[in-house]
């Protein structure tokens, strides 16, 4: 059990924070070469797409994350600063996701279906800004769970 949790989480992991990494560096620079109709519909096809998977990766985290804890260690008490550090950057991650679709994309796809454009790009920033953010805690925990056993 120990392996396939370790497996989901460090893929689950991967993915999101690889998906924010490619978008923040490599597709928000490209798209703004486009024109604001066409970088807004880029976006929202772009989060429609990776928003589902992050939705199964915020249930996987936790799932593997706490299902390797118990697995591999027999529920430690007191648990290593590192675990307490990843749980805290992790629910703060998924918090901060949940709360971006819950308003921002929400907000930016109605507006979207009335053509709105200009309005679905304030969004669209917003929803860039929470991504930034998470980006940068996706990476600190990272370091925390790679190197957190070694301090």
């Amino acid at each position: 059990m120990t392996l396939l949790f370790l497996a989901l989480h460090v893929l689950s992991a991967t993915i999101w924070v690889g998906g924010m990494f490619f978008a923040h560096v490599a597709l928000r620079p490209a798209s703004l070469q486009l024109e604001l109709e066409q970088r807004v519909d880029l976006w929202f096809a772009t989060f429609s797409r990776f928003f589902p998977w992050v939705w199964a990766i915020v249930i996987l985290l936790p799932v593997s994350g706490y299902g390797l804890l118990h697995s591999a260690f027999g529920n430690p008490h007191p648990m290593p600063t590192h675990i307490h550090i990843m749980q805290w950057l992790g629910w703060t991650m998924i918090s901060l996701f949940v709360f971006l679709f819950a308003t921002h994309f929400r907000k930016m796809t109605t507006m979207l279906k009335k053509r709105l454009i200009p309005e679905a790009a304030l969004y669209l920033n917003r929803i860039r800004i929470i991504v930034s953010i998470n980006l940068a805690l996706g990476l600190l925990t990272i370091l925390v769970a790679s190197t957190g056993r070694y301090w």
